[in-house]
């Protein structure tokens, strides 16, 4: 009986050790079947547009790509090279956002959500007129020669109307691209009377109302002028260098850079020195609507702060848009006179993205269109810059110098105007390399 016992502790002893060594084999065997299982580590980009390749990072992928199947939001990638540890794919072109998976063997894995964004649109830059070298000259496309074109605006008919700024004169490129000029005797001086009798001193920027009258910021003569339709130029409000509110010539302005009129026939200037934006009813009646001492500072009316305001446009509301230069900043003023920062953190670089972060270098002249898509001519960023929706892009340019192509490769040489027409294309002032530029949407 004794004997018997003992077998079967032996037996028990034997097994224990057995059933240890199995069960340890077990768990083992869990635990390699687990580490064979593929895992996804990493996507880059998780956003993009459609066409983008993706790299996903991870471990026991197949190495033949067909194996992988992967899928952006339910909709098949292609899967362009496979490794145990990554795969390339092509996201979906028409795809959706959602979230990347990936089945290897009857096994699916989660990952992260990829992002579908806008794809960037594409913009092409060319010359309108003028041919770089510095000159007075009529005639067609590159025939004609500027000096220091500093202002473009439209009228009604596609006409493009140019302050021809060391020339002193006002000129008119046709839809054609036929040079011509409206007003001005090249002198440096002042006088109002017939278009080809008149005379200007530096005329920097001008604007066009539903008339035909053609208004011009004349900077050097401190005048706002104005051109009828028959070419009869007279002043409509100024006199000599300073500050003072009034009627007509009891005005005062100081440097008047630009001018903007609003569906009323009001016209808003740009007064560059007196760091102000005033208003001009169409009877000359002349009043400070925002603006002090040079600052920064949102308000209204004189609490309101700019600092070299030089660009100034109208959008469909009655607002008035500024391109705020030495704030390095775009600014909006209401109809009452309370001003708000559109873009621009106020430092000095070249940098898009949200409205409020952007950086511009001297923004220096601005237009808006129908759908309140403001363009901006940066000038020391030699760039043209457009605000969308809260978001700030680049139209065109890169470094100062000349050459026409794809936007991104584009160059403009100080640029200080735009003005954009009902089709989206952009026409631009630059002044450096003495021609006007165009940038239309591909």
């Amino acid at each position: 009986m004794n004997y018997m016992i003992s077998v079967k502790k032996c037996q028990r002893l034997f097994l224990l050790p057995v059933l240890l060594l199995a069960a340890a084999c077990e768990k083992d065997s869990d635990t390699n079947n687990k580490s064979v299982d593929p895992v996804i580590v990493s996507v880059s980009p998780e956003s993009g547009t459609g066409a983008t390749i993706v790299s996903i990072l991870g471990r026991n992928f197949s190495a033949v790509a067909d194996e992988n199947k992967v899928q952006f939001n339910g909709q098949d990638a292609i899967v362009l090279d496979a490794s145990k540890g990554e795969l390339k794919v092509v996201a979906p072109a028409n795809g959706q956002t959602g979230k990347i998976t990936i089945t290897i063997g009857g096994i699916t894995l989660e990952g992260p959500v990829y992002t579908y964004k806008e794809p960037a649109k594409e913009y092409i830059v060319s010359t309108v007129a003028g041919n770089g070298t510095a000159g007075y000259k009529d005639g067609i496309g590159f025939d004609a020669l500027f000096a220091a074109p500093e202002g473009v605006c439209l009228d009604a008919q596609g006409n493009i109307i140019v302050t021809d700024r060391t020339n002193n004169r006002i000129r008119k490129i046709a839809p054609d691209r036929t040079v011509t000029t409206v007003a001005g005797t090249g002198e440096n001086a002042y006088a109002d009377g017939p278009a080809a009798a008149a005379k200007f001193n530096l005329p920097w920027r001008s604007t066009m109302d539903a008339q035909g009258n053609i208004y011009v910021a004349d900077r050097d003569n401190h005048k706002v002028r104005k051109i009828a339709p028959d070419g009869t130029v007279s002043t409509l409000a100024g006199s000599t260098a300073g500050y003072a509110d009034g009627q007509g010539t009891a005005a005062k302005f100081d440097q008047p850079l630009d001018v903007a009129v609003d569906g009323s026939g009001n016209v808003y200037v740009a007064d560059n020195r007196n760091h102000r934006i005033r208003k001009i009813t169409p009877s000359g009646e002349v009043t400070t609507l925002a603006g002090s001492a040079s600052g920064f500072k949102d308000g209204t009316g004189a609490a309101a702060a700019f600092a070299n305001p030089s660009g100034i446009a109208v959008d469909k509301d009655g607002n008035i848009l500024v391109a705020d230069r030495a704030n390095h900043r775009i600014r909006k003023i209401t109809p009452a006179g309370a001003v708000t920062t559109l873009a621009g953190a106020g430092t000095i670089g070249a940098l898009d993205g949200d409205a409020a972060a952007a950086k511009f270098n001297n923004p220096y002249g601005i237009d808006v269109n129908a759908n309140g898509v403001i363009v901006v001519a940066d000038l020391n960023n030699n760039m043209v810059r457009m605000i969308e929706q809260g978001k700030v892009s680049t139209l065109g340019g890169t470094v100062s110098g000349f050459t026409d192509g794809l936007g991104s490769a584009a160059r403009f040489s100080s640029p200080v105007d735009v003005v954009i027409d009902g089709n989206g294309t952009v026409y631009v002032a630059d002044l450096g390399n003495n021609r006007v530029r165009k940038i239309e949407p591909m």
